[in-house]
This record gives C-alpha cells, structure tokens and sequence, in this order.
C-alpha cells in the first residue's frame, strides 16, 4: 500500500499548503514524526496469548479465541476470559485490571441473554450489543453478508446514534436540558462492555463532538470532527478493516450532505453513499457485494431499529421483565426473517469481482483528490464507474465439477467471498447445509452422504 498511501499524502499537502500557511503546518510536524515513530515500534512476540472469548463446544472440550484470533484449543479449566495462554492451551498468568473486569461482565452478560433468549437470536443480541459475534451461525452471517446488511451486526455509528437518540428522545420529554450531549454522557460507563472496537469509539467520539456542537456552540464542521476521531481512533485505538470500513462510509454519507447539489441529489447520494465509499476495499479484500444493500438497509433497519433498543432494555432490567424480553424474541425473528427475506429477492443483485490494489486504489485517489480541491460534488462519479467496472467484469469460473470438504463449503467465508465466483457448477462435499444450498444458488450441491443412502450403503 505505500506508493498509493505516499500519493494520497502529497494530495493532502499540497491541499493544506493551499489552504493554510506553512507556519500553520510547520508547528504540527515535530508532534506528528514524534507520534510516527511511537507508532511504528515493532511488537514483540513474548508466547503469550490473551484469551477474548471461550466457545463451549462441547463437554471438556472448550475453545480460546484470542485477541489476534487465533483458535487454541483448552487444556486448563481454570482459564477465563481475559486470562493469558501459551499456543498449547496452557494457563501462563491470570488477567488482571479494569479492562479484564469489563471482558469478563461482558462474558457474564452474554451467558444472560443465553439462558433468557432463545438461540440464534441470542446470538445477534450479543451481536448487536456486546459486539461478540464469535457464536453466530455461518449460515446466518452468510445470509447478512450476502443481503447487504452485514453492517448490522458490527456495532458501529448506526447502534450508537440509536441508542443515544432514543435515551436522549426520553430525556426531551423529561425536560432533561441538552439530551443529546447528557445521553452521550450517560452512556460512556457502558462503552467497555462492548470491547471497545475502533468502529464503537469513533462513533462515539463523534456522535459526542457533534452534540455539544449543537447544543453548546451551535457551529460544527461534521468533516472536520470525522478527520479529529479518525486521529484519534489511529493513535489510542486498533485500526482495523471494521474501523476503515465505518469512516468510509461516514466519510461518504457527509460528503453527499456538504458536497452540494439538490435537495433530491443528496438524498440519493445519502442512500448509495455507504455502498460506493465502501465497495473499492470490500471489492478488493473479498470480491462480493449485494449492490442492492442500500435499499435493504433502510428496509430491514426498521425492525432493527425497535430489535436494538428492546434488546438493550432487556439487559438494562436484568432480564427481571418477560414483557420486555418476549419483545426482544419477537422482534429479533422478524429481524433474522427480514434479513433472509432481503437475500431472496436481491440475490440477482449480488456481485462477485475480483478487483487489483491499482484500480481499487486509483478510485479512491481520485475520489479524495476531488473531495480536497472543491469538487466534492463529483467525489462519487470514480466510485460509482468502479462500480459499473466490478459488474461488467465479474470473476466467473463456471461449468466445473470438483470436491470440498464440508467445513470449506459450509464456512462463512467460503460462502460469502469466493464461493460466490462460481456459476453452474457441480460441488461434491462430505456434507451440505440446507442454508449452503440456498446461499451457493448459481450451483448444484451433492452431498455424498445422501449419494450413500441412494445405495443403501448410509
């Protein structure tokens, strides 16, 4: 990525250079080569792990997922969630501090919502709000993945901003002055049982930077708050896909809001805009995209939006209210139902296109060169011709007949990214999931197993 993240910082100098004098940038470089090498100290790999989740897969057979996911298999009862191990599943030190004590409630929290929520439901609950997604189904990620609405199950600005919005809506009708900017507030204690991902505390920082904008000085420049987060998120937070993903598509959502045009353009550069700021990395990294997701979204988060909030409720209350959690379990089937129901009538629109670091990156070259040099307005015609390009060159393999075993053809990522680039072949596995079938739908599936049981032979 180094020539093009090189080009991308000439664009933003010679912009600033433009725009500011070199005194103005000259104070800031000393903080910024200090940060720079802080930042580029090499990690030291001393054999110990630290435990983020715990799979029960079955008796005396339990499964550590660790903070750099990876997957050791236990052999010490006595680790928790927050402990360290070494590779082989050994006990090395026990967790310690504020942070472990957070893991661990989370842990706790998620073991309530097993025992008062049915599953896979409780699975997406612990989803939506603890930000654990290690107990989801493949089959049920792969049905949000391929509708479009994966986003959903990654806590980022759209949880924040509704939970907020709905406390601070109680808090206007209470007479509680400045609801956005208290409800913000109200909510920081609970912001660590979510694990704290990049995508969590940008939207956070921001949904709080842009309350006391509102409410204490009335003038907030949106984009220039995303860009302070982004800093922010880049020094004290890990950095990751789900956290380039987020400010993308914040970042694209904005520029239609302040690029200019009608009132009718916007609000259709509003709609596709997390679609088109996000395809060049999804395109590159897995290849897939439902280019109908942006109007799903709206769709499906109508009974998302009720799902989240009755699911924070049942935790807030402990679980005490049958009311509330029976709420929950309704509203979640609907949601799990909409979200399928979203994959079977857009599964047409689902696009699978292997694209180069080259043409993902010159798209987005040329999107930020028009957003820093006045022309934010056209910021979307490179994205959405990158678009149209992934359509009318799709990455096909077809006609073919080959063998997999069953956990590569029934795993998420298979289903989801690359199984999708074949097309009216012949798949032969140890076994197929009746969801595989439907998710893998240019194909015909054989089960060996059903092959055996023809012959009398199963």
């Amino acid at each position: 990525y180094f020539p093009y993240l090189v080009v991308a910082t000439v664009l933003f100098f010679v912009a600033y250079v433009r725009e500011y004098s070199w005194k103005d940038l000259a104070v800031g470089a000393p903080i910024f080569l200090f940060l720079f090498f802080l930042l580029s100290q090499p990690k030291v790999d001393d054999g110990l792990y630290q435990v983020a989740w715990i799979k029960e897969k079955k008796e005396n057979y339990r499964v550590a997922i660790t903070k750099d996911y990876r997957f050791i298999k236990l052999r010490d009862d006595r680790v928790e969630v927050g402990d360290y191990i070494d590779k082989e599943g050994e006990l090395l030190l026990k967790g310690e501090g504020i942070g472990v004590f957070f893991d661990r409630l989370r842990a706790r929290i998620y073991k309530d919502i097993e025992s008062n929520i049915d599953y896979p439901i409780s699975a997406v609950v612990g989803a939506l709000t603890l930000g654990v997604r290690y107990e989801i189904p493949p089959s049920l990620k792969g049905y949000f993945s391929l509708s479009g609405l994966y986003h959903f199950l990654a806590i980022s600005g759209l949880h924040v901003g509704i939970v907020i919005g709905a406390l601070a809506f109680f808090l206007k009708l209470i007479k509680i002055p400045k609801p956005l900017t208290t409800s913000s507030l109200i909510l920081l204690p609970f912001l660590p049982l979510t694990g704290l991902p990049s995508s969590v505390v940008r939207a956070y920082l921001f949904t709080l930077l842009v309350s006391l904008g509102v409410e204490s000085f009335r003038r907030i420049t949106p984009l220039y708050l995303l860009g302070v987060v982004f800093l922010v998120s880049l020094l004290f937070g890990k950095f990751n896909l789900s956290a380039v993903l987020s400010f993308l598509a914040v970042g694209g959502i904005l520029l239609s809001v302040y690029g200019g045009g009608s009132k009718l353009e916007k609000s259709v550069k509003v709609a596709v805009a997390p679609l088109l700021f996000t395809s060049p990395v999804i395109f590159y990294l897995f290849g897939t995209q439902n280019l109908l997701s942006f109007i799903t979204t709206p769709l499906v988060g109508l009974i998302f939006t009720p799902f989240l909030i009755s699911s924070f409720l049942s935790e807030i209350t402990l679980f005490k209210f049958s009311f509330i959690n029976s709420l929950t379990q309704f509203l979640g089937e609907l949601f799990i139902k909409g979200c399928k129901l979203a994959f079977s009538y857009t599964k047409f629109a689902v696009v699978h296109s292997e694209l180069s670091l080259p043409v993902v990156a010159g798209a987005l070259l040329l999107t930020l060169s028009f957003s820093l040099f006045g022309l934010a307005r056209y910021s979307f015609l490179p994205l959405l011709l990158l678009v149209l390009f992934s359509v009318l060159n799709q990455t096909v393999i077809k006609d073919k007949e080959f063998f997999l075993k069953g956990w590569k053809l029934n795993s998420f990522r298979f289903v989801s990214t690359e199984g999708q680039r074949y097309r009216d072949c012949r798949i032969v596995s140890t076994y197929v999931y009746p969801a595989t079938r439907k998710l893998l739908f240019r194909n015909k599936l054989i089960d060996i197993r059903l092959k055996r049981l023809e012959r009398g032979k199963f």
